[in-house]
């Protein structure tokens, strides 16, 4: 078996090899390839990014772990699943979009969870099932494309939830939209907030 190569954060100063009278960077890339951090291609990525800021310091935050059974593990150990919504998203829009966060349910996989007996168990037979104890919605919630900042968290609002309570707004189900958080009378907390309410529940 090949185990998984550790990840080590990089500094951007990195340079490319070999590549003759050529010279760039990772921060290069990263400018090229990651700049545009209102793209559905980043922002759940970024607001993983955000929650653990508000749990940790910088140097205490890890490489980020996309294959993870869960988002985030809070510094109580629960596991985190962060879901991220956009009125305004990285295209032409006639509106604003509907706000609903989906795939709250998922697979196991194998190799992350500890739950060994999976080893041998296929894909499509894996029971589906909500794999965190707490679920952050969150929501990017500028309206105004003029002054649109995704950096200032004052853009930014979150719901925190449990499992349970998941479960019982959704009625087991995989998705949940604004409007049922709203009639149920959740409110959201800002980015301050965040680490007193994740670590208190």
């Amino acid at each position: 078996m090949y185990k998984r190569i550790p990840v080590k954060k990089l500094t951007g100063n990195e340079q490319f090899k070999n590549v003759g009278n050529k010279k760039f960077s990772v921060l290069e890339f990263w400018q090229y390839g990651f700049s545009n951090l209102n793209s559905n291609v980043l922002r759940g990525a970024l607001a993983e990014f955000i929650v653990e800021n508000a749990l940790r310091t910088s140097e205490q935050i890890d490489v980020r772990n996309p294959w993870g059974d869960s988002d985030v593990i809070a510094p109580n150990g629960k596991n985190i699943e962060v879901k991220c919504c956009s009125y305004i998203q990285d295209w032409d829009q006639e509106d604003y979009s509907r706000i609903s966060w989906s795939g709250l349910k998922a697979k196991p996989l194998f190799y992350a969870s500890t739950d060994r007996s999976l080893v041998n168990t296929k894909l499509s037979e894996r029971p589906i099932d909500y794999k965190s104890d707490i679920y952050i919605l969150s929501l990017f919630k500028h309206q105004d494309h003029v002054t649109l900042d995704i950096l200032d968290m004052n853009q930014w609002c979150f719901w925190v939830l449990t499992k349970d309570k998941i479960k019982e707004i959704t009625k087991d189900g995989n998705s949940v939209s604004l409007i049922k958080l709203q009639k149920f009378g959740i409110e959201p907390f800002g980015f301050n907030d965040l680490n007193n309410v994740i670590l208190n529940l």
